[in-house]
């Protein structure tokens, strides 16, 4: 079924080669933001739940 939606787009494939692509670069930006963050501001983030006001 899904097949015959994409079929009738004329150039569904750069669409989802497009999508493929914007995904992955998204994902790997925030992954290496995650990774070079600074460490004593994650544990900062972690202990904010447990902080009495």
């Amino acid at each position: 079924m899904f097949k015959q939606f994409i079929s009738n787009i004329p150039g569904a494939d750069s669409y989802m080669i497009f999508s493929l692509i914007t995904f992955m670069v998204f994902f790997s930006v925030v992954g290496l933001y995650m990774f070079l963050m600074d460490h004593k501001h994650i544990d900062e983030m972690k202990q904010l739940p447990f902080e009495k006001k």
